[in-house]
């Protein structure tokens, strides 16, 4: 028996079908006289995708007229055992047992199974012998060239497809790619795709022929915690998110489970007294999902119940006066939750599952000088608003591409401001503003950064490749941009360019903020933005942040071979999907990969609500400014027009220190008007978080 697939002959063929085909026609055995591969034709993936779960796999598969030939799908390479191969050469059988539990055989069958009329329409009861493929569809017709596009389809959960074993009966097809990240798991398989023909159609022990490639298939599944709010019952209390963190959890014989997260909450109570202090109530915390699909599977860890195990206490002088210590405790809470992934997925669309967690805290009473502490009369309750939010992606290696992450656009007290979220409120004028953004595939944030090249907010909401640069100038503004910006995009057949050039006339907010953080304790790696927002009306209205990226290798990364795709086919097209964007090539060039992806600019979309001016103000359009009336100033903690009574005011040329933002009389009246300010603003947040659960 010899064999037509030679390493050294195959070395130029392999290099040209990398990845998610496998077209062949060149001669590459060296007693082939009679061209045995000259006309072939190639598997390609039709769609490969998930829908409310549910994995729609189609391949196309096209056999070549008159030519003898079976394509064999297997998840290994058709020589994986060489003492039983596929199709056993001294009887020309085509045997079952002979490939893994989810290939494309089906059935042992003798010598016919090359004839052009063996594939036939089946469903999945014919197909019942192996784990996977649920369908074959026979394509009628031949065309011009003589090949019949046939179908091969799985149509089903995940979970079966994720099943699916070698042919050691044990190995699952699936592996792990990398354990570099906590937020993310990326699992590739390939799946080989084999043509075999007979040396000698008439005579069954003459032995075959057979090229082979194989397709590339990932699943990717990312998700991230999203801290909408946090909010205290007590006035005297004030509780701040430090970050809330999900990762993957895995079965005992390690992998993954995609039903459930693991999250770990960690976050500070302030208490307004170096004198008081808090112990984690036996009561607990209450759980309310927004779902009954998503629920509290576990607490894997938790404060304990007594006031010597409390957090000992931080004193920080308090940021409002600098005058008085105040208490900073830290807590830590790391649950199992259920997050339902059966019904809702779809691929690169993020679902959301959002819960309501209720933390009971005891107040105590303490002597600094004799460390006696009494139970207050008044006891604490903080409140949070966790999503946990999960993206699958599923992809051939071909088609893979950096995708962008929101992880977080927050304004004053860490409230979230992405109007998808629950509990977002409309950010207000002169309100500072966090955009926090991470990219995936994670497994390669090892070699690249996120440079920012635009940052951009507009009025509307905003859809499209183009974003705010095709909104009129005066419904914007810039935040950042890179001198060597440049963004082209397919409108409507039309190439639209968009350089720095264009926006010489925008009114410019610059960020505080503009840097990449790499990976620190409680986050991954993301690039962060921070900017105070202005009005761009009067009223109430709805607002949209465009910002574009380029990835930046940061040294870590190998360098690639050099491109050979002609540059003059690199034209943009915007492709938007939930809230993230990449430029991609219009059709015409080779199908992409994660590398090309890597040369284009990325985009993100997010929408938020606007409060516009507070009431009694005027908007002054060429300054994007809210005027407030005589006698009062624009308060920078309520964002309203306040009588002037000695706040910091930014509109007012008055010399102070940064740190300073409200100046407070060091008497009791002074102290009770921001009890009482303090008591409103708890009383309204709650109001708004039971309006939510209602």
């Amino acid at each position: 028996m010899e064999y037509l697939f030679q390493l050294a002959r195959l070395a130029p063929l392999l290099l040209f079908l990398r990845g998610a085909w496998a077209g062949f026609g060149d001669d590459i055995s060296q007693d082939n006289e009679d061209n045995r591969f000259a006309e072939m034709g190639q598997v390609t993936i039709n769609d490969f995708d998930v829908v409310d779960g549910d994995i729609r796999l189609v391949l196309e598969v096209q056999d070549t007229k008159d030519i003898p030939e079976l394509w064999i799908l297997d998840f290994e390479p058709y020589r994986f055992n060489e003492d039983a191969l596929p199709i056993n050469e001294l009887t020309g059988w085509l045997v079952l047992e002979n490939t893994g539990e989810c290939s494309s055989v089906y059935e042992s069958v003798e010598w016919t199974f090359f004839d052009d009329t063996y594939f036939k329409d089946r469903n999945a009861a014919d197909l019942a012998a192996k784990e996977l493929f649920t369908e074959f569809e026979y394509g009628d017709t031949y065309n011009a060239n003589n090949t019949r596009t046939d179908y091969i389809t799985y149509s089903g959960d995940f979970s079966t497809f994720f099943d699916c074993k070698k042919s050691d009966g044990f190995t699952k097809v699936w592996e792990k790619t990398s354990n570099e990240s906590d937020d993310e798991i990326e699992y590739k398989t390939r799946l080989y795709t084999t043509n075999v023909r007979p040396k000698d159609p008439e005579d069954r022990t003459a032995g075959i022929s057979f090229v082979q490639s194989h397709i590339v298939l990932i699943w990717r599944l990312s998700r991230q915690a999203i801290g909408n709010f946090i909010i205290s019952s007590t006035a005297i209390l004030r509780p701040v998110i430090d970050f809330a963190r999900v990762s993957a959890v895995f079965d005992t014989q390690g992998d993954p489970i995609p039903e459930q997260a693991r999250m770990h909450l960690r976050f500070t109570t302030i208490l307004d007294s170096k004198d008081q202090k808090l112990a984690y109530s036996t009561t607990g915390f209450t759980f309310t999902p927004d779902n009954p699909l998503h629920g509290l599977n576990a607490t894997v860890d938790q404060p304990e119940t007594t006031l010597d195990s409390a957090p000992d206490c931080t004193l920080t002088l308090d940021v409002g006066t600098g005058q008085h210590l105040q208490c900073y405790q830290t807590w830590d809470f790391v649950l199992i939750l259920d997050v339902d992934t059966t019904t809702q997925l779809i691929d690169s669309v993020p679902i959301d599952a959002s819960a309501t967690l209720d933390f009971f805290f005891d107040v105590y009473e303490c002597n600094d000088t004799t460390s006696a502490c009494s139970r207050a009369v008044e006891d604490a309750q903080v409140t949070t608003l966790i999503t946990i939010q999960t993206v699958v992606f599923i992809r051939d290696e071909e088609e893979d591409q950096f995708t962008l992450l929101l992880m977080a656009l927050t304004g004053a007290n860490d409230h979230t401001l992405d109007s998808s979220q629950p509990g977002a409120r409309p950010v207000s004028h002169k309100e500072d503003v966090t955009l926090k953004v991470k990219f995936s595939p994670a497994v390669l944030r090892s070699q690249f950064d996120l440079k920012l090249m635009l940052f951009m907010v507009c009025k509307g909401d905003i859809e499209g490749a183009q974003g705010c640069l095709d909104e009129d100038i005066e419904q914007r503004y810039i935040a950042a941009q890179d001198p060597d910006f440049s963004y082209t995009v397919d409108v409507n057949g039309t190439q639209v360019t968009y350089s720095a050039a264009n926006l010489t006339e925008d009114y410019v907010q610059l960020l505080s903020t503009n840097q990449y953080n790499a990976e620190t304790a409680g986050t991954d790696p993301h690039h962060i933005s921070q900017f105070t927002n202005l009005a761009l009306s009067a009223e109430h209205s709805k607002y949209t942040i465009t910002t574009i990226y380029e990835l930046v290798e940061n040294g870590l990364r190998k360098k690639r071979d050099a491109d050979t795709a002609d540059a003059t086919n690199m034209i943009r097209t915007g492709i938007l999907t939930t809230t993230s964007f990449s430029t991609r090539v219009i059709p015409g060039r080779v199908r992409r990969d994660i590398d090309d992806s890597a040369d284009l600019s990325h985009g993100l979309r997010v929408g938020m609500g606007a409060a516009g001016c507070p009431e009694g103000s005027t908007y002054i359009p060429e300054a994007y400014d809210c005027q407030c009336p005589a006698d009062t100033v624009y308060d920078l903690v309520s964002f309203q027009c306040v009588k002037n009574d000695n706040r910091y005011d930014i509109d007012q040329d008055i010399e102070k220190d940064d740190d300073v933002l409200v100046d407070v009389t060091a008497n009791e009246e002074s102290g009770a008007d921001l009890n009482r300010s303090s008591l409103y603003l708890v009383i309204l947040l709650n109001t708004v978080l039971i309006r939510m659960m209602i």
